[in-house]
């Protein structure tokens, strides 16, 4: 029996990327955004797959497995298989060109060679050994993200969803997971052509906003306008199918095709009014979709990933659900969580083959990517001229703690190892006084030029749930939504500012000590359990790699401080 099973997970798509896993362990995980700093960089991931070796301090050569996302099964059959086996078909000529499935898997075949040769130099040059190779369909990545890192046990049933634009033909699965093991549920694959995700997608564009990314400007704009001035014509867009009630049937036109008639069917609506009806009737199909699977299938937990799931005010109406005991959301939702789920199948089918039980992880602390050492951060302080100007500070948790509290600081926060998923969880975070709305200004202006009706986010203490989110729960990734309570002034920077509502990371030692520390110190000295937290990034720019990425980032905006491993920079040095 092997001790270690290792397996690298490649995802090369927009958000592409690279993880880890040994063991059921997730040891690395890198997006080529990161990097690269080019926003849902696509292609192979090169520098991902080499990063996540240098993170995990594994020699590439320890590889058991290689698993790529996409191109699985391009017929989907009811009968779900994981991992075809076409060999057989392959044998008989005239079987693959007589008939269109024997075409489909001809192509099929080949389009898998041209994805794994493309690699093949790459994995040379690192020196990765080709040993096994798995293809994981994009929806079955998602799902083992989710399931694989959900906080249940495994011999728990768990009912695993996931939802989005599309992804290897389809939007939308259903699948029930026990034992390790991931089932779809037959006939619960909603095509790329109706897709829910690509309805808001659809919005989005429509909106005049970016069709594959901007869907959160959509959501955050929603409260402002009045639902039922357009919620009628938004209906007749897409709906429940009719036929089949764990699908979705969309019905203005095939969405490549749809902004011709959205434009015939909006084009009196308020834009507000729109986002508003958009975001309505997105949650009452969402609900109603969970609703229709846990009737069919009476299964309660469940586990959630994909694109859609990154809207959190559908998450937080899908965990108020009558018939949700729990619900798990995976942090890196969309397609930049691939990697790791494409991973953890790997190591799973590994493990299955070899006739041993995997192991399941449930996920706690999320911070997967690159980390650098103060001699590292001191090289590049050098080489810029300001060593002189930065300081060592010892306890540097505690003393950005007093800068927060002691004046309108600004800070960008550089620690530890980097976030996996698209939020700053503090390590690479820009952070201020929740209760100082005119900061909110400034860093909308100077820094992160967000839209002005874009909220930002607060970093709330575990011990002060119940102060500021009305039933409230530990949510450490920011991938849900809560009302807040009458002590919202603590933090009404951080809030959506129309509706109040919050997307929190609660912080406690178990996740993030270094950044309580920060927080309980601003608690000491103010009485306020939350700061400020948004992403350290530029407008256009993506989170925040290295030390170079951090000192570009705090010289060309206003923050007015940088804690920078264990120095702290000020502008005013």
């Amino acid at each position: 029996m092997k001790k270690n099973l290792t397996v690298l997970g490649i995802h090369n798509f927009h958000d592409s990327g690279a993880a880890l896993v040994r063991n059921g362990e997730i040891l690395a995980a890198i997006n080529e955004e990161r990097i690269t700093n080019q926003k849902h960089a696509s292609g192979y991931p090169l520098k991902s797959i080499e990063e996540v070796y240098n993170i995990a301090k594994i020699d590439p050569s320890e590889t058991d497995a290689i698993a790529v996302v996409g191109t699985a099964d391009l017929r989907f059959s009811k009968h779900f298989q994981r991992f075809p086996d076409f060999s057989d078909s392959m044998i008989n000529w005239s079987w693959v060109t007589s008939n269109q499935k024997g075409l489909d898997l001809l192509y099929l075949y080949h389009e898998r060679i041209q994805k794994l040769e493309g690699f093949k130099k790459i994995l040379s040059k690192l020196n990765i050994p080709i040993k096994e190779v798995f293809f994981v369909e994009h929806h079955l990545a998602h799902a083992s993200a989710a399931y694989y890192l959900s906080p249940w046990e495994s011999h728990e049933k768990v009912l695993v969803l996931t939802a989005d634009g599309w992804g290897d033909g389809i939007s939308s699965t259903a699948n029930i997971a026990v034992n390790g093991e991931i089932e779809r549920i037959e006939n619960s694959e909603t095509n790329q052509h109706n897709s829910l995700g690509g309805f808001y997608s659809s919005i989005t564009e429509y909106l005049g906003m970016d069709y594959a990314f901007d869907a959160f400007k959509v959501m955050g704009l929603a409260p402002y306008g009045k639902p039922d001035n357009a919620i009628e014509e938004i209906k007749k867009i897409i709906n429940i199918d009719p036929d089949n009630n764990i699908t979705f049937k969309q019905n203005l036109a095939p969405f490549g095709l749809i902004q011709k008639n959205l434009v015939k069917l909006l084009h009196k609506k308020r834009f507000d009014n729109i986002a508003a009806a958009t975001q309505v009737w997105f949650e009452k199909l969402f609900t109603s979709w969970v609703e229709n699977i846990i009737k069919k299938t009476d299964v309660t937990k469940i586990a959630c990933a994909g694109g859609a799931f990154l809207n959190v005010k559908a998450n937080q109406a899908i965990l108020s659900l009558d018939c949700v005991d729990d619900a798990f959301f995976c942090p890196a939702a969309s397609d930049e969580g691939l990697a790791v789920g494409a991973a953890l199948m790997g190591y799973n089918e590994l493990e299955l083959q070899n006739g041993h039980k995997p192991i399941k992880i449930p996920l706690v602390s999320n911070y997967f990517g690159s980390s650098f050492t103060n001699e590292q951060i001191k090289t590049t302080l050098t080489k810029h001229g300001l060593f002189d100007k930065a300081e060592y500070i010892e306890d540097i948790d505690s003393e950005v703690g007093e800068l927060l509290a002691s004046s309108k600081n600004i800070i960008g926060r550089f620690s530890g190892q980097m976030e996996w998923g698209p939020r700053g969880l503090g390590n690479r975070s820009i952070i201020a006084d929740p209760s100082n709305s005119d900061l909110v200004r400034r860093i909308n202006k100077a820094i992160k030029m967000r839209d002005f009706w874009m909220p930002f986010g607060p970093s709330i203490l575990s011990s002060r749930i119940d102060d500021y989110l009305v039933n409230g729960k530990i949510a450490p990734y920011m991938i849900l939504a809560f009302e807040t309570t009458d002590k919202r002034n603590d933090l009404i920077a951080a809030l959506h500012p129309y509706d109040f509502t919050c997307r929190p990371q609660t912080v406690d030692t178990e996740h993030n000590p270094g950044y309580e520390k920060v927080i309980q110190t601003f608690e000491n000295k103010t009485g306020r359990g939350a700061i400020l937290n948004t992403s350290f990034n530029l407008h256009g720019d993506a989170i925040v790699w290295d030390p170079e990425a951090a000192l570009h980032t705090f010289q060309n905006s206003d923050l007015d401080i940088l804690a920078i491993g264990n120095y702290l920079l000020k502008k005013n040095n």
